[in-house]
């Protein structure tokens, strides 16, 4: 078994070892160093079906002219996501449980996905573990699709952007960060700040650079003011960021202004902004939070797409409060947190968003991810930092 990815116990738990290991693939790309071409030959699948492998990355991913040029083209174009944060059952570990949706198809036209738990240890910076979608390497062409990454066949040569195209991790701080996507509003646009003096990144960008160089929220929050945020092809995303005091904020750019909102749970909405539209009724204010529009929520009102995934989340957390805790935060087991997961998991087929590709639970003292596939609750696999 490798020592990294294991199986972890669970009532029928399936599914190979990440000692599973198929022919090495190519990677043929004339610019890749030794140490990239290293780091590619431990790419190795963990579960049976192929929506999850694990890399080790020993090269330099800041100093290579070839990465940094290839930056700016890839990200993660489109996600609808939910995400929270708790203590565990006993109240010395932070849990950050997050749901992943996309709804991938493979060229056949078939459901797929293709994530990379991605192990980096940059010089001067913090190790970090983080699940990178590899699928928005070649979307155009649904290359990297579920079980090509052992196929003997498929250059895998691009996988050395997957450390900034990562959506959630963990770092050895135990800070974790996930990126989920934000719905802009009709009549605005996304992100695309321009101060003087300031370098331009793009969101996932920002993830990588917030898991390598920040020990706590409040770092992050001040990482992120050093930049300016551009929105990736008009699409925009907030950052959900959570340390090992339990401290969590989600960080959104509107109007080309950074906010934080101190928060224990996010979705595909503003969270730092009151979007319900205003009526009376019997003379009294009330707020429309969603419309249906011809029979279909078209969530133009209100806080939006993910409002019903984020009230489910919230009306869970709220059956496990600690009231003995002056902060009054939640307190439940992984497994715990794993089941509201799943009830908030999206089958594909509504919209291209709902699709959940996995669920994780990362844990701040144990510096791991449990991670379900494809809303297989039975199959659990723990990926650890060391």
């Amino acid at each position: 078994m490798d020592k990294k990815t294991e199986t972890a116990p669970s009532s029928g738990s399936t599914g190979p070892s990440g000692a599973d290991r198929g022919p090495g693939n190519p990677h043929s790309f004339e610019w890749l160093t030794d140490e990239m071409s290293a780091s590619l030959d431990t790419v190795h699948r963990v579960d049976k079906e192929g929506f999850l492998y694990e890399m080790d990355c020993s090269y330099d991913y800041y100093g290579n002219p070839y990465i940094t040029s290839l930056m700016e083209k890839f990200g993660v174009y489109d996600a609808g996501c939910s995400a929270f944060v708790t203590f565990n059952e006993t109240g010395d570990s932070v849990l950050t449980a997050r749901n992943y949706d996309y709804r991938h198809t493979d060229a056949a036209g078939g459901y797929t996905g293709l994530n990379v738990a991605i192990h980096c240890a940059p010089d001067g910076r913090y190790r970090s573990v983080a699940i990178a979608d590899a699928y928005w390497l070649d979307s155009d062409n649904a290359t990297f699709s579920a079980g090509v990454l052992d196929d003997g066949r498929t250059d895998t040569s691009m996988l050395v952007m997957l450390p900034y195209v990562c959506v959630d991790g963990i770092n050895e701080k135990g800070l974790t960060v996930s990126i989920l996507k934000l719905d802009v509003k009709e009549g605005e646009s996304s992100v695309d700040q321009k101060d003087a003096g300031k370098i331009s990144i793009g969101h996932s960008v920002l993830t990588r650079y917030i898991l390598d160089g920040c020990a706590t929220v409040d770092e992050a929050v001040a990482m992120a003011g050093d930049y300016n945020i551009k929105g990736v092809f008009g699409m925009d995303f907030h950052i959900f960021v959570t340390d090992s005091t339990g401290a969590s904020a989600v960080l959104e750019w509107r109007y080309n202004k950074l906010c934080v909102t101190k928060v224990d749970a996010v979705s595909n909405f503003y969270s730092g902004f009151d979007d319900a539209e205003d009526y009376y009724k019997n003379g009294v204010l009330m707020e429309n939070v969603v419309r249906l529009e011809n029979s279909v929520k078209e969530y133009k009102y209100g806080f939006g797409h993910g409002y019903h995934r984020l009230t489910g989340i919230v009306s869970a957390l709220e059956r496990y409060i600690d009231f003995s805790r002056e902060d009054r935060a939640a307190k439940m087991t992984g497994e715990q947190a794993m089941r509201i997961l799943s009830v908030a998991a999206q089958d594909p087929g509504t919209e291209a968003t709902s699709m959940t590709q996995y669920s994780a639970v990362y844990d701040s003292k144990s510096l791991s991810a449990t991670v379900c596939m494809h809303q297989d609750y039975g199959s659990v696999f723990r990926i650890t930092l060391d």
